[in-house]
């Protein structure tokens, strides 16, 4: 009898993990599925602009930038071409816009550092110069032209503390941007409406939208 007893307490003390461990899972799952709809939420609703010179190259850029951030997180992505560099800059210091494209070559140019070959310090140098100065932070480029200079989505400072999620979302391009495919975007987007339907492509094929 106190055999009996005793195995019924044993029993009726061990934990019934069986019967929790379902539910446990599904609030983990739960609780993953609106950590990950916050990231978007947090973007949706908001506006962001592209300020690009009228290049072939940036156009295409911004193209991939715009449609991946509005596909991905719902924000409302306008692109402005501007006459020249100079009155880009002036936008940005205005907060005009969010984003640039900028190039090394250019970028060396505007921040008065000098260029030098084979060497990862001036282009540290130049991303330092930018954010100092500028308040502007260097994404991660692509090369282009034989790696004799880059080509990369410049945020400005604000824009990150608006949309901190785009970093990190923008910087996946550069997982799959080479210099090859990237000159082969470029050739092909000659014209808006061909930029566009050239970088939707890009990025469907790339599993990126």
């Amino acid at each position: 009898m106190k055999t009996v007893m005793g195995n019924y307490r044993n029993i009726a003390r061990r934990p019934r993990w069986n019967k929790a461990f379902p539910g446990a899972v599904a609030c983990l799952t739960a609780l993953i599925f609106l950590l990950s709809l916050s990231l978007s939420l947090g973007c949706v609703g908001k506006d962001l602009t592209i300020g690009v010179v009228n290049s072939p190259r940036e156009i295409v850029y911004a193209e991939l930038i715009a449609q991946l951030v509005t596909e991905r997180t719902g924000t409302t992505v306008k692109i402005v071409s501007y006459r020249d560099v100079r009155e880009l800059y002036r936008a940005v210091t205005r907060g005009d816009v969010g984003i640039i494209i900028e190039n090394t070559d250019r970028g060396f140019r505007e921040s008065g550092l000098p260029v030098e070959e084979d060497g990862k310090s001036p282009y540290e140098a130049l991303k330092r110069q930018y954010r100092e100065k500028l308040g502007l932070i260097w994404l991660r480029p692509v090369s282009a032209d034989g790696g004799g200079r880059y080509y990369a989505p410049v945020i400005s400072a604000e824009t990150m503390g608006n949309l901190p999620a785009l970093p990190k979302l923008i910087n996946r391009l550069a997982d799959v941007l080479t210099e090859e495919n990237y000159m082969e975007l470029t050739l092909s987007a000659k014209g808006e409406e061909k930029a566009r339907t050239a970088a939707r492509h890009f990025l469907k094929v790339n599993k990126l939208i």
